[in-house]
């Protein structure tokens, strides 16, 4: 698996834990930001970063979560 790839799988994983701690994307937000803050977080993955990225995979968790079944959009 690609770098990039196994990076953003990285973050859509970390998402979906969260989601399924019914955290809501805000909250998610913060959780990141204040790991940022204290330098805690793969710095190795910039991806945590990409507030798009986050709302897109955030999305996608709730879709999933919802349904019940994987997103393929």
């Amino acid at each position: 698996m690609g770098k990039v790839k196994q990076a953003i799988q990285e973050v859509e994983e970390t998402i979906l834990a969260l989601v399924e701690q019914e955290l809501s994307l805000s909250q998610i937000k913060a959780t990141i930001g204040y790991v940022k803050d204290l330098d805690l977080c793969n710095k190795n993955n910039p991806y945590f970063f990409d507030t798009k990225l986050v709302e897109t995979c955030y999305n996608k968790a709730i879709w999933e979560r919802d349904n019940g079944e994987e997103y393929w959009g």
